[in-house]
C-alpha cells in the first residue's frame, strides 16, 4: 500500500471517529441542522476519498466545506436569528425553558424563617451526622450529604434516645458531638452540607455557636412551578397562580417569568430598526458614517499608495528594494498591534503626536488636539491610523499593476506630444484600475466591517450625546451591531443585531455587484490593449 493511502485512511478515520464521538453529543442538545450538517460532511468526504471515480471532487470538496461553514452557514444562521426574538430571557427553546421553570424550588410560608437547634457529630470515617431538634417529640437524626448527593441520600430518622430527660445530647455508640469550636473550624464543609428530612424539605446548618447548641434551618426542595402541557398554561404552586402563555413568556398576574422562550417574529427587527425612532436616529448616523468611512479609508490608503509606487518606480532610482521594504513594514506587523501602539501615540495628554505638534500649537496659540476625545479628531483619528495600515498593501497591488503596463502605450503617447499628467490619467491610470478593481472592491467590503480599528482605537466613542441607544460617533454598522448584541447595557439583542447584519451583508453584495459590472467595461474597453 501507498504512503498516501496509509494517509488518506488515517485521515479518514480520525474524522470519522470524531464525527461518531459528536453525533450523540449534538443529539443530546437537539442540534438537528446541526446533525444532518455533520451526516452529510461525513458522506460527502468518504464518498469523495474512498473511490476513484470522481477526481475532480477530491479537490473541490476541502474548498466547499470551508465555503459552506465559513461563509455559507454563518450567513444563513444569522438570516435565521434575524427573524427571531433571540436576545436575553429569550435564549432557549420552549421546552427547555419549561424544564427551567419546573425545576426551581420555593420555601412554604410555614417553613421560613424556622431555626432550631443543631448538632454535629462525627464518627470513626470521619464522616458527619446532624442532629436536628426540631421540638420537644422530634429529634431527627441522619449522616450530612452535599448537595450533588441529595436525591440519592437516606431520610433522616426519629432518635429520641439521643436527649435524655435532663435535655442533653447522647452520642450514638462510635460518634463524637463537635463543639462550637471544632465547628468553627469546619464552617465551610459544614454549611455545604444537608441532613434529608424528606423528598421536599431539609435541614441546614444556618449559624455556629461557640458556647451551647449552633442554629439550624430547614430549606425546602418543593417545586414552584407546574406545566400543563394540555392546556399550555403554568401553575406558580408558591401563590396558586395560574399563568397564561403569551408567544414567548409565561404571564403570572400581569408579570412575565423569566426566562421566556425563542419564537419566529418574521420581519419584526427589520421594522423595529427602521420604525422605532429610538434606533432609527443612530443607525442612520453610522449608516452615513460606515459609508464615509469605508469610501475614504479606500481613497486615501489608495492614493498614498500608488503616489509612492509611482515614485519608486524609476529605473534609476538608488536604494529602490530597500525604499521598498520600509514601506511595506507596516504590513507586516499585525493589526490589533499598530492600533493598540497607535492609541498610545494619540494620547492627548501624553502621546507623543501632541508632543511634536506642541511647537505649532504654542505657535498659533490654539489648544491642543484631543484626539479620541471628540467627534472631529476621533473620526480624523480613525482615518489616519487606517491609512497608514493599508497603504502597503495599495502600495504593492499598484506596484505589480504598474510594472505589468506595457511602456510602449507611454512611449508613444509622449511622441505624440502627451505630458506625463495626460498619459498617466489617459492610459497609466484606466490600465491601473481594470487589474485593481476588485482588489479595491475587497478593500472596500474589508473596511465597511473593520470592526478591529473600531474596536481597539476608540471603542466607537466618543460617545453621542443625547442618543437613546448607545452609540458613538466613529461606530460603524459591525461595531454598531456588537452594541445592540452584547454591550448595549439593556440586555443581549442578538435578534435585532442580526438583522443590522444582513443589512451591512446586503449592502456590500449590492456595491460589490455593481463595482464589478463597472470592471467588466473596462475590461471590456481596454482589455485588448
Amino acid at each position: 500500500m501507498k504512503f498516501s493511502s496509509i494517509l488518506r485512511y488515517a485521515f479518514l478515520g480520525i474524522f470519522n471517529a470524531g464525527s461518531v464521538y459528536l453525533i450523540p453529543l449534538i443529539i443530546t442538545f437537539e442540534s438537528w441542522f446541526l446533525l444532518s450538517v455533520l451526516i452529510f460532511i461525513m458522506f460527502l468526504i468518504n464518498f469523495t476519498y474512498l473511490t476513484d471515480k470522481f477526481a475532480a471532487l477530491k479537490w473541490i470538496t476541502p474548498g466547499v466545506i470551508f465555503m459552506f461553514s465559513f461563509v455559507v452557514f454563518p450567513a444563513a444562521y444569522n438570516t435565521y436569528v434575524s427573524f427571531t426574538n433571540w436576545s436575553t430571557g429569550h435564549i432557549l427553546t420552549k421546552t427547555q425553558a419549561i424544564d427551567l421553570l419546573e425545576a426551581r424550588t420555593y420555601t412554604p410560608e410555614d417553613q421560613r424563617g424556622v431555626e432550631f437547634d443543631i448538632y454535629i457529630f462525627e464518627d470513626d470515617n470521619q464522616e458527619y451526622y446532624f442532629g436536628a431538634d426540631l421540638n420537644e417529640n422530634e429529634f431527627l437524626f441522619g449522616k450530612a450529604v452535599s448537595q450533588d448527593l441529595i436525591k440519592e441520600a437516606t431520610f433522616a430518622r426519629h432518635e429520641p434516645s439521643l436527649k435524655n430527660s435532663s435535655g442533653e445530647i447522647v452520642p450514638p455508640e462510635g460518634f463524637k458531638l463537635l463543639l462550637g469550636k471544632d465547628q468553627i473550624n469546619l464552617a465551610n464543609k459544614l454549611q455545604e452540607l444537608s441532613l434529608v428530612i424528606d423528598t421536599s424539605t431539609r435541614a441546614q446548618l444556618y449559624k455556629i455557636s461557640v458556647f451551647g447548641s449552633s442554629t439550624g434551618r430547614l430549606l425546602s426542595t418543593s417545586q414552584r412551578y407546574s406545566y400543563d402541557s394540555d392546556n399550555d398554561i403554568l401553575y406558580d404552586n408558591s401563590t396558586n397562580a395560574t399563568c397564561s402563555s403569551d408567544g414567548d413568556n409565561f404571564l403570572c398576574n400581569g408579570e412575565s417569568v423569566d426566562p421566556g422562550w425563542r419564537v419566529f417574529v418574521g420581519s419584526e427587527n427589520y421594522k423595529k430598526l427602521f420604525s422605532n425612532q429610538r434606533i432609527r436616529g443612530p443607525l442612520e448616523l453610522v449608516t452615513k458614517w460606515t459609508f464615509q468611512f469605508a469610501t475614504l479609508t479606500v481613497f486615501l490608503a489608495f492614493s498614498v499608495g500608488l503616489l509612492l509606487s509611482i515614485t519608486l518606480n524609476k529605473e534609476k532610482l538608488k536604494f529602490k528594494r530597500l525604499y521598498r521594504a520600509l514601506y511595506i513594514l507596516p504590513y507586516a506587523i499585525p493589526a490589533f498591534v499598530s492600533v493598540l501602539v497607535w492609541k498610545g501615540l494619540l494620547n492627548p495628554d501624553y502621546g507623543v503626536i501632541n508632543t511634536w505638534l506642541d511647537p505649532f500649537y504654542t505657535f498659533f496659540d490654539i489648544e491642543p488636539i484631543k484626539w479620541l476625545k471628540t467627534k472631529e479628531s476621533a473620526r480624523a483619528a480613525v482615518l489616519l491610523v487606517n491609512t497608514w495600515l493599508g497603504f502597503p498593501y495599495m502600495f504593492l497591488i499598484t506596484t505589480g499593476a504598474l510594472q505589468s503596463i506595457p511602456k510602449e502605450l507611454t512611449e508613444a503617447a509622449k511622441v505624440d506630444g502627451a505630458t506625463g499628467v495626460q498619459s498617466f490619467w489617459r492610459i497609466t491610470f484606466p490600465l491601473l484600475m481594470v487589474s485593481i478593481s476588485p482588489l479595491l472592491i475587497g478593500s472596500f467590503a474589508f473596511n465597511f466591517n473593520n470592526f478591529t480599528l473600531i474596536f481597539l482605537l476608540s471603542g466607537g466613542g466618543p460617545p453621542v450625546i443625547g442618543s437613546e441607544v448607545a452609540v458613538g460617533w466613529t461606530d460603524i454598522l459591525i461595531s454598531f451591531s456588537y452594541r445592540l448584541a452584547i454591550s448595549g447595557g439593556r440586555g443581549n439583542l442578538f435578534g435585532l443585531a442580526s438583522s443590522v447584519t444582513i443589512i451591512i451583508f446586503g449592502i456590500v453584495l449590492l456595491i460589490s455587484a455593481l463595482s464589478f459590472r463597472y470592471t467588466k467595461r473596462l475590461e471590456r474597453i481596454y482589455g485588448n490593449i
